[in-house]
């Protein structure tokens, strides 16, 4: 609930995601009581469930890191299109944010959340407790580089995401710069702000149009990954009902 793609958004009251939290532990706990120590100290109790509460981090935190890709790609477009400054406020996350990066980030999330991206989560989750006894999990540098792949990915994420309006506006640049040779009257800046922000915004509805595909994809290989992770079979269906 605290670090997990769409489950951590400010927009979902707290009183609602303490009643989630509450009702999926009691959900959870006949189904692992076999494995709970008949008696546990007061001192092994607490650690034992911060590292509970650290698998789930891990789980949620990687794919958040993965979904931020969207937002870096939102701002590469934003600032060659020189609409960066509009800014506004991020109502997943409660915090300013690009207009791009939202128009992106929202594209993603929805898509997220149309494939049950956040079953797979809560399945990823669950699915530890098969493998990782209940009290026994123990970090390692393996889930430090899950991160960092995660973070790696999302900038390459990102980078592909804006690649078609870059190119674009590169192009442009270079028509406009002839036009300016050949015209030198023409107020170049005027028009060319105009001309960019028009391609900017036309040529990425038509990427995310197109990149339905790629953006499942890289959510799909981000739980894939998270499940490697923790030693939990691959999903068998792309789609998690």
């Amino acid at each position: 609930m605290i670090t997990a793609p769409v489950f951590r958004s400010p927009v979902i009251p707290v009183r609602i995601k303490a009643a989630l939290t509450l009702v999926t532990a009691a959900m959870i706990f006949p189904l692992v009581q076999a494995q709970a120590p008949a008696e546990l100290p007061m001192a092994a109790a607490v650690i034992g469930g911060v590292r509970e509460m650290m698998i789930g981090a891990i789980i949620g935190l990687a794919l958040t890191l993965l979904l931020t890709g969207a937002e870096v790609g939102g701002l590469i477009v934003g600032q060659q299109a020189g609409i960066a400054l509009a800014d506004v406020i991020d109502p997943t996350g409660n915090q300013q944010a690009s207009i791009m990066g939202q128009i992106y980030t929202i594209s993603l999330t929805l898509l997220f959340l149309l494939a049950g991206g956040h079953r797979a989560t809560m399945a990823a989750l669950l699915d530890t407790f098969s493998v990782i006894p209940l009290l026994s999990f123990q970090f390692d540098e393996m889930f430090l580089m899950l991160l960092v792949e995660m973070l790696a990915g999302a900038f390459i994420l990102g980078i592909r995401l804006a690649g078609p309006v870059l190119i674009a506006l590169f192009l442009l640049g270079t028509a406009l710069a002839f036009i300016s040779r050949t015209m030198p009257q023409l107020n170049i800046l005027t028009v060319g702000f105009t001309l960019r922000l028009l391609v900017a915004l036309g040529v990425a509805s038509l990427a995310i149009i197109a990149y339905q595909d790629l953006m499942l994809d890289a959510v799909w290989d981000g739980v894939e990954q998270v499940r490697a992770a923790f030693g939990l079979d691959p999903v068998n269906s792309r789609l998690v009902t």
